[in-house]
């Protein structure tokens, strides 16, 4: 596949087309209104909490770094 160059305007007037043509044929949905966020239990909360407090968190990523370095990194 072949790269070419392009402007920014132009390629904000590509993605301008693309969405308009996307809402005509209602493919767009819009924006939902509210919070996103998945509620998390209480005792998943406490969890958390308690392997960041104690340690358990830290040690784990070190020993996952330590045997594959590629990860060690992210």
């Amino acid at each position: 596949m072949a790269m070419v160059p392009i402007s920014l305007a132009e390629f904000e007037a590509v993605v301008e087309r693309a969405r308009a043509r996307a809402a005509s044929t209602g493919e767009l949905h819009p924006d939902v209104a509210g919070s996103s966020a998945t509620p998390i239990p209480e005792e998943l909360r406490d969890f958390v909490r308690q392997i960041l407090a104690d340690g358990s968190y830290a040690r784990e990523v070190a020993r996952i770094g330590e045997e594959d370095p590629d990860l060690a990194g992210i």
